[in-house]
């Protein structure tokens, strides 16, 4: 058995365990509505990452003043140990823009976006916070594999499955298609990661964020 398989095995199901005990944390009914700093916040780490991947740094630049100046609203809003993690994410992506390290910067700019989503699960976001993890974590395996880190590329595609089988009941009773499509999608990025295909990986990883945005419109 090679090692690879090995560590999909050990790690898969820990994993599994870890998000599941995380999103329970989440399903106590909320009143508040998600705040707009913390919103702009989930944008702008995403806007960065498409500046990052194409290597578009004046751009990423530009993202990372408007991330400054939306990271004061973020203290004036939340507890200082509500937004450590993003503080210290923000932190890591500007020296490593300053540095133009694409892969390290991509990495901390999705950290940044999965800080956002915790964040989110405090209040009573329209779309399930596990949304939001599916495009983390689309976006972790294909940083993953293109950096080598080929147990983080497992991890990610079991956190995938993991926050979809959170929603798959809503997706499969009002947009069946969509439903078999992502399953696809997801059987087809677990062959990639166990080849290591890096290309493989980008396509599929590709295409399940692609079925996220489909699936934020069922909620």
């Amino acid at each position: 058995m090679s090692r690879l398989h090995i560590a999909s095995i050990i790690l898969a199901p820990a994993l599994a365990a870890a998000v599941l005990a995380s999103a329970g944390r989440f399903e106590a009914p909320k009143t508040d509505v998600v705040p707009p700093a913390v919103i702009i916040a989930e944008g702008l780490a995403e806007d960065i990452q498409t500046d990052l991947d194409s290597s578009n740094w004046t751009m990423a630049q530009t993202r990372l003043a408007e991330l400054q100046k939306n990271r004061a609203r973020l203290r004036v809003l939340l507890h200082a140990p509500g937004i450590a993690g993003y503080g210290a994410a923000f932190d890591s992506l500007t020296a490593q823009v300053k540095r133009q390290d694409r892969p390290a910067a991509l990495q901390s700019a999705n950290h940044m976006s999965r800080e956002i989503v915790r964040i989110m699960g405090n209040y009573n976001p329209t779309v399930p916070v596990q949304v939001g993890y599916l495009d983390v974590a689309g976006r972790d395996a294909i940083y993953a594999a293109e950096t080598g880190r080929w147990e983080d590329a497992i991890a990610a595609a079991a956190e995938l499955r993991v926050n979809y089988a959170a929603v798959q009941t809503d997706v499969a009773s009002r947009k069946p298609t969509l439903d078999r499509l992502v399953i696809q999608h997801l059987t087809e990025l677990d062959s990639a990661v166990t080849t290591q295909s890096v290309a493989r990986i980008r396509a599929t990883a590709t295409r399940v964020l692609d079925d996220v945005d489909l699936i934020e419109g069922v909620f």
